[in-house]
């Protein structure tokens, strides 16, 4: 596989969301009746339909919530399970995913590999969700290390979970649990919940974790940090990525499945 194979992708047009998604997104802030609360993150596992499967919500306390829900056809865990660990070897396979957003990634790998090749990873993706271009970090745990009730492994309503910290590599520091579920539907494809708690955990990286965590998770330094348009801008994003991964993945998978 070489660059010239992949890069072909990049000129593949993206695929539109769902109009229901973006008509959604574009209603603007969902109801704080339909806001799901972080301690109530296990409901994504369940196939019940819930309120306010795509929007988002700014909170008073500062916190911004998104909820994207994205029909996969065609898609398997495997598949996903896959994605995750083979995109951020190598930054064009990060590009082709959203060729407008997406610009450079690379990846640490864990000590020990974990059930799923991506738990333990830390992702250092170059883009921008419509608010500028970041250096983000994702901190990719299992669903137990983040709080979920379950890994959800034997669950035949869950085709498989993506979830971590998502933070910032320019300031260091962590900010926001983010959750992708991935439901098994009827049709042998899968429905994704995703879910942000944007500024929910703001926390520095490393030893100082808890304490910097205790002075910077407030409210006034969580709407400095989060602003206001970052909400329905990540929520278009993810509708687009996912939408477009949708699309790509079952041929990147058929072509390149069997490459590190």
């Amino acid at each position: 596989m070489t660059d010239e194979e992949l890069s072909r992708y990049l000129e593949v047009p993206m695929a539109p969301p769902e109009p229901s998604v973006l008509e959604a997104i574009e209603r603007g802030p969902l109801p704080p009746d339909q806001v799901l609360a972080l301690s109530e993150v296990d409901r994504l596992a369940r196939p019940d339909e819930l309120p306010g499967e795509t929007g988002w919500h700014l909170d008073s306390d500062g916190v911004g919530y998104v909820a994207v829900r994205t029909a996969m056809p065609g898609v398997s865990a495997e598949m996903i399970d896959w994605w995750f660990d083979w995109h951020p070897r190598a930054a064009i396979r990060y590009r082709i995913w959203h060729p407008r957003a997406h610009y450079d990634n690379r990846v640490e790998m864990p000590r020990a590999r974990g059930a799923k090749a991506h738990w333990g990873t830390v992702h250092h993706p170059v883009e921008d969700v419509g608010a500028g271009v970041v250096k983000a970090r994702i901190a990719f745990r299992s669903p137990r290390e983040m709080s979920m009730a379950s890994d959800y492994l034997d669950d035949p309503a869950v085709a498989t979970i993506v979830c971590g910290h998502a933070g910032d590599d320019t300031r260091h520091v962590q900010h926001t649990p983010m959750f992708h579920v991935f439901l098994n539907d009827d049709n042998g494809g899968v429905v994704l919940r995703s879910r942000f708690w944007l500024g929910a955990a703001i926390a520095p990286y490393g030893p100082l974790k808890e304490i910097g965590g205790a002075f910077l998770n407030r409210s006034a330094i969580r709407r400095r940090a989060m602003p206001r348009g970052v909400a329905p801008a990540l929520a278009r994003h993810c509708a687009e990525e996912y939408a477009r991964l949708g699309a790509l993945l079952p041929e990147l998978y058929e072509r390149f499945g069997s490459s590190a």
